[in-house]
């Protein structure tokens, strides 16, 4: 009997899910890439991520200057996100929507700020700082500004 427990015990450990499937998970190097340096294919994917930030910056830049000189409109779906990097390094900030599932990877350049409009809604907000790690979570219903600095 104490075995039959035990081995019931053993699995059911086994095929409980630690995370739920139906959240996108973000891993440090989880590019699909197979290379081993991982500082590599964040400045590679950073490089990208900026080349397509370049398109439409005139009009994403009016967008948020609307959104941060305006009241905020509850009926509004989108809002502004103004990201200061006080950092002397390039990083990426990630945000994965909590309740609506999106998923955004945006760039700032070291001792810089960049703008985006993103979707309003609750956020898991990470980043890589010069090696430090910047965890935050953030439920977005007015214009975020953010300053993330190394120290």
């Amino acid at each position: 009997m104490k075995r039959f427990l035990l081995l019931l015990t053993f699995l059911l450990f086994i095929t409980c899910d630690v995370l739920p499937t139906n959240r996108p998970v973000y891993r440090p190097g989880s590019s699909g890439s197979n290379t081993s340096n991982p500082s590599h294919n964040e400045r590679s994917e950073f490089a990208a991520l900026m080349e397509k930030d370049k398109i439409n910056k005139k009009h994403v830049n009016a967008e948020v200057l609307t959104y941060l000189l305006n009241d905020t409109d509850p009926a509004e779906s989108h809002t502004a996100a103004v990201i200061e990097n006080t950092s002397g390094c390039d990083i990426i900030v990630r945000m994965v929507g909590i309740s609506n599932n999106q998923i955004y990877n945006l760039p700032i350049s070291a001792h810089t700020k960049n703008q985006f409009v993103v979707q309003k809604g609750n956020y898991t907000v990470k980043s890589n700082i010069c090696g430090g790690n910047y965890y935050s979570q953030k439920y977005l219903t007015d214009p975020l500004i953010l300053k993330l600095s190394a120290n």
